[in-house]
């Protein structure tokens, strides 16, 4: 009998022995693996492919380990230990999940990754290697299942009865595969299009379209260069290029359904003028009428709308670095601003040579595209660039295609306000100018916004207030050349309109001047895109300022985070909002 006890004892202090060793593997190896994540994702992050491979292998091989280490008998009997079963527990779900994230997901992404050079060319078509995306659909599949998985492996832990530094593990990867799961998903749908949109399946054409924010609309700016692009098996070539003023017919109504609740608040201009219609905030709207008028005055469609103003093109710039133009100009990401909206109109009087300033813009737009095509350029910087552009407002898309255009929904390069107040609460603010000038370039803007959102009533109140101020000097008005100065009112005045857009479905409370620097008027208000609208058009003088304050009352029912969205503005706009609800 004591012979047995001491077997029985010398057992059971053997596999406490060998528990606490494989315990404290693990913890090693899921160490290590936090640490070789972080630092994978900084050698990606700064474009540093040479040891991408050797952390990823690395990666692998501890990630595998802490996995392996919670799958032997004597860790899995614990499991059923009351306390420490439940740690145990949680510790094999996060180690087998983050191994299954390594192994499927991440490990086929690095190799991808490192081994695609982007300038290389296909042999037959001369255009980008579009193959790799085939596999890039692989791997984001795969990432749905193991994500979903791995969800499902997390929910079956009951964090409330672990240590805290297992809990803390537990929500740390819970919230990683939550976001990624909701990244991939969201992904999907583009995924699949992608192969289509870069002519995998036939060629596509796209109209470019540059707009120049000195003379703000809704979407960033006036409308006025285009250049049409095809796209055949990841080749791309310009087919044809253009100008507002001078290609497309003014004045002429287009036969484009728009929305009456458009025209009412922008008048026909929206659809008899291509400069003004990227007036509304709706980039479907503003890409369908770009497309009718190059179909009914040049004979030419586009599969989509690709719009682009210069603050993007700036960060774009970041990433190619300078670009020299034919005009014996270096375009780069401190003067492209500068150059392309204010600069040139001194160069050139657009009144009595508009054939020239014409020419210089579609030549600008010409060598920066062909600087992009030629992939030289750093990948990192330009995927920042493009992203940033994207948020702010300055990259927008629209595709001809139902289909495609439905896997736009919910992303930002689509150029739409949210359908509903679920996800978030959106404010609109959004700038026009009417004085027929090139004078944005001088103002600038701020709102303030506030609710009592938080508080969860059954109908918020919302209250923006909008500053515009000109920072034009008299002396610097009186320099300006004739087509920058406004037509309608010479240097020293301008006019902005000023649309503020409230939560879907609330109704508009008050509207009115709390400054009126020359003069500020209140227009009819309006209700356009599910949301009821304030309008007010602010007359400005060198060195002056106006403010406006618009005050909403939303409909019951639930309410996002807030946020305010608009027009992008050579000089960005200083946004405040409160309660920022956490």
């Amino acid at each position: 009998m004591k012979v047995g006890l001491v077997i029985a004892g010398v057992l059971v202090l053997a596999s406490v022995t060998w528990l606490a060793t494989r315990v404290l593997v693990v913890k090693t190896d899921l160490e290590a693996s936090q640490a070789l994540v972080d630092q994978l994702q900084a050698e990606i992050g700064s474009g540093d492919f040479t040891t991408l491979t050797a952390t990823s292998t690395e990666l692998q091989e501890k990630s595998a380990s802490a996995a392996a280490g919670t799958r032997d008998l004597t860790w899995r009997a614990a499991e059923v230990v009351p306390f420490v079963g439940e740690n145990l527990r949680a510790v094999r779900a996060v180690s087998e999940s983050i191994d299954a994230i390594v192994q499927e997901v991440a490990a086929p992404a690095v190799e991808l990754v490192a081994s695609y050079d982007i300038t290389a060319r296909d042999p037959v078509t001369g255009g980008f290697d579009i193959t790799p995306l085939e596999d890039v659909k692989v791997i984001a599949a795969t990432a749905q299942t193991v994500f979903e998985e791995s969800l499902v492996r997390m929910a079956t832990v009951d964090a409330s009865a672990t240590v805290g530094p297992v809990s803390a593990a537990v929500t740390k990867v819970e919230d990683l595969l939550g976001k990624a799961n909701s990244a991939i998903t969201s992904a999907a749908p583009l995924l699949q299009l992608a192969g289509p949109a870069l002519g995998a399946e036939g060629p596509r054409m796209y109209l470019l379209a540059f707009q120049n924010n000195a003379e703000s609309t809704a979407l960033g700016g006036s409308a006025a260069s285009y250049t049409l692009i095809n796209v055949d098996k990841g080749a791309i070539s310009i087919a044809a290029q253009g100008a507002g003023s001078q290609d497309l017919v003014e004045g002429t109504r287009l036969d484009v359904p728009v929305d009456q609740s458009a025209i009412d608040l922008f008048t026909d201009y929206l659809v008899r003028y291509p400069n003004t219609s990227t007036s509304r905030p709706d980039f479907p709207t503003a890409a369908e009428l770009m497309r009718a008028y190059w179909i009914r005055d040049k004979g030419l469609t586009a599969n989509g709308v690709i719009s682009i103003d210069p603050l993007a093109l700036a960060r774009i710039l970041t990433a190619t670095g300078p670009i020299d133009l034919p005009s014996g100009d270096v375009l780069s990401s401190e003067n492209a601003v500068s150059l392309l909206v204010h600069d040139v109109y001194y160069r050139f009087d657009s009144y009595q040579e508009p054939e020239k300033i014409d020419a210089f813009f579609q030549s600008a737009a010409s060598a920066i595209l062909n600087k992009v095509i030629s992939g030289e350029f750093d990948m990192n910087a330009m995927i920042s660039a493009v992203a940033d552009g994207v948020n702010q407002g300055s990259i927008l898309a629209w595709s001809a295609d139902p289909t495609e255009q439905q896997a736009l929904d919910g992303t930002r390069i689509q150029g739409v306000l949210p359908k509903d107040n679920a996800a978030n609460t959106a404010i609109g603010v959004y700038y026009q100018d009417t004085s027929a000038s090139k004078m944005d370039y001088f103002l600038e803007t701020a709102t303030m916004t506030t609710s009592d959102i938080c508080a969860a009533g059954p109908n918020p109140n919302f209250s923006t207030s909008v500053t515009l101020h000109s920072n034009l000097t008299a002396d610097e008005a009186d320099a300006l050349p004739e087509y920058v100065s406004s037509g309608n009112y010479g240097p020293q005045l301008t006019s902005t309109k000023v649309f503020v857009y409230g939560p879907v479905g609330a109704t508009l409370v008050d509207a009115r001047v709390d400054a009126a620097g020359h003069d500020t008027t209140v227009n009819a208000s309006g209700n356009d895109l599910g949301r009821p609208v304030a309008s007010f058009t602010a007359y400005l003088a060198p060195g002056e300022s106006s403010t406006v304050t618009v005050s909403f009352t939303g409909a019951e029912g639930g309410y996002g985070p807030l946020e305010v969205r608009g027009t992008p503005m050579i000089h960005a706009t200083t946004q405040s909002v409160e309660p920022a609800c956490g």
